[in-house]
């Protein structure tokens, strides 16, 4: 094995440290604009326990004492900390704003489905209105908030929740849907047209009386939610203003990514609660400036993880790999070293040879998903996985089998080869690399409220299993098929870097087969962490050259991720797979 410089790697540390250092402080300048703090709030709600995020407005208002408060729901498979658009562009105008985790999001118990048994209503009508009860106890509201200035902000399904509460609570004074959901076909939810929670769907509760003070915002070419069938339906019934957007937006027009809806909403709540929209100033958004630093604070935050990880392996891995060497001679007994294979020189008709393969091996690796998504949909991503580790093991026997009979000497050697990998030191750096990626992850996403994933029962930390042989088919791929075929690459720096320039393609290949998946955003932000994963296992590899150790790595991780994204795919479970 290379040993790796530790010059060169304390030089890396400390440079990815200080660019961290720098974004994270330029992040939390521009955050310092909105709010300087936020609080993390626990509470029930029709039996389940519910948890907000309450971000404190950084500016008092000039024209009166006291500060208004306004709710805001996420979209359908989203949570309180990922789209900070409200949290952002209202604390700065001197609002405060609770983001909410509903029923099955985020790290909030309980099922969209949930009906109350002391009430008989639907958990969701319910959760924004049991945050206020819980809220209305508490110091903060009672010296700082004004109970006449209460508003509610939803998007997608997150509005057809504010839509619900708002009806059925007077003590919300003004209401704005983004893209709401209001006229669901029953079956969309696996439910009969007479099962109690369709009294409370949006169509069938509201009416002018209930819905004072609503305004909504629907793209007319909304992909996911149908502008007739919700926008012109909730205006129909309730006599509401509606803003339709018809320009193309980024990523998606559902998502209603724009500064005109943003901008509008800011003034409806300002005219309805202060009675000019002059009065506090004029708007200068900046959410859009913090989900750039963001993006380079996490993208520092990889890189510095990086850095620790390789700096670390000469502690781990070389002093006890060469002692081992030493003491077995025949090192044929044990896998060859990238660094051996390296020092033979490739024909050019054999480095063309290998591309075809490695070319040839994604198109089987793809081909199987593609075949296995269009028969069984989502369960292919269980079974295709499935399909490729059978294959590889009994390519494998095939092999082994056309070899000659094994003698004594090589079977000791395949014993020293299992030995080796499962070494205390190179489990060990693999246990340290997942304990240092997921120990930055979570100190930046609790200091700064953005993403964090985490079980929030240990049913769902152990149904994620269910996904794993994705990950191993994974890392069988690109440890034991592609990485021996990029032999011709001299450095093994490069061949990492290669394996991450191709699982990129092959992740991108993999989302464009259900894009519809990925609205769940727990699973969406799985799936790029796995990505992560493959890179930074790629660098495992390169130090170890055991399989065991990104094994180790990939399990730990993606446990937790999975984890956090079941709890949410059970609780939307009929939803997805009926719209799907």
């Amino acid at each position: 094995m290379k040993k790796y410089d530790k010059s060169y790697g304390q030089s890396f540390l400390l440079v990815t440290f200080m660019i961290f250092v720098f974004s994270l402080s330029f992040l939390y300048v521009n955050r310092n604009m909105s709010y300087q703090k936020y609080e993390r709030i626990q509470f029930e709600s029709a039996g389940a326990t519910l948890y907000a995020n309450l971000y404190y407005p950084n500016i008092n208002l000039p024209f009166q004492e006291k500060h208004p408060l306004v709710i805001w729901a996420h979209g359908i498979g989203s949570q309180r900390d990922l789209d900070l658009r409200v949290p952002v562009e209202f604390t700065k105008r001197g609002f405060f704003v609770v983001a909410i985790d509903y029923q099955g999001h985020g790290e909030s118990e309980g099922n969209i489905l949930n009906i109350d048994e002391k009430t008989g209503v639907p958990a969701l009508a319910e959760d924004c209105s049991n945050f206020l009860n819980y809220f209305e106890n508490t110091n903060v509201f009672k010296t700082r908030i004004d109970k006449d200035q209460i508003g509610l902000i939803g998007h997608s399904l997150g509005g057809m929740v504010v839509l619900m509460n708002g009806a059925l609570d007077n003590r919300f004074k003004a209401i704005v849907t983004w893209a709401a959901l209001v006229n669901p076909d029953p079956k969309m939810f696996g439910l009969s047209k007479d099962d109690p929670f369709v009294e409370y769907f949006p169509v069938n509760l509201l009416t002018k009386q209930n819905t004072e003070n609503l305004l909504a915002f629907h793209h007319v070419h909304d992909e996911l939610l149908n502008f007739s069938e919700n926008a012109l339906v909730l205006q129909e019934i309730t006599g509401c203003q509606l803003i339709t957007i018809e320009k193309k937006l980024p990523f998606s027009n559902h998502t209603l990514l724009s500064d005109e809806v943003l901008i509008g909403t800011i003034y409806w709540f300002e005219q309805i609660f202060f009675g000019d929209i002059k009065i506090n100033g004029p708007i200068y958004l900046t959410y859009s400036i913090n989900y750039v630093l963001l993006g380079i604070s996490l993208s520092s935050l990889l890189l510095c993880t990086i850095a620790i990880i390789r700096f670390a392996s000469n502690y781990f891995i070389f002093e006890e790999a060469k002692d081992y060497f030493k003491k077995n001679k025949n090192r044929k007994l044990i896998e060859k070293e990238p660094i051996q294979e390296l020092e033979k020189d490739f024909m050019r008709s054999d480095i063309y040879l290998r591309i075809i393969k490695i070319g040839i091996s994604f198109s089987f690796f793809l081909i199987i998903f593609e075949i296995s998504f269009l028969f069984l949909s989502l369960l292919s991503f269980i079974i295709a996985p499935l399909i490729m580790i059978v294959l590889y093991f009994l390519g494998k026997a095939v092999l082994y089998l056309k070899k000659p009979r094994l003698n004594r000497e090589k079977r000791r050697g395949y014993k020293n080869q299992v030995k080796f990998q499962l070494r205390v030191k190179v489990l060990g750096y693999a246990l340290f690399s997942s304990i240092t990626f997921l120990s930055m992850y979570y100190l930046f996403s609790i200091s700064y409220p953005f993403a964090f994933f985490f079980p929030s029962n240990i049913l769902s930390t152990i149904l994620a299993i269910t996904i794993y042989p994705l990950y191993l088919a994974m890392e069988l791929f690109y440890r034991k098929i592609i990485y021996p075929l990029l032999n011709f690459i001299r450095s093994n720096k490069y061949r990492v870097y290669t394996i991450a320039i191709l699982s990129i393609i092959n992740h991108l290949f993999l989302m464009a087969l259900a894009p519809k998946l990925f609205i769940i955003n727990s699973i969406l932000v799985t799936y790029l962490i796995s990505l992560v994963v493959v890179i930074i296992n790629g660098l495992i590899y390169e130090r170890t050259e055991q399989f065991s150790s990104v094994i180790i790595t990939s399990f730990i991780i993606i446990q937790i991720f999975f984890g956090a994204a079941v709890h949410q795919v059970l609780s939307v479970e009929s939803f997805l797979f009926n719209f799907l």
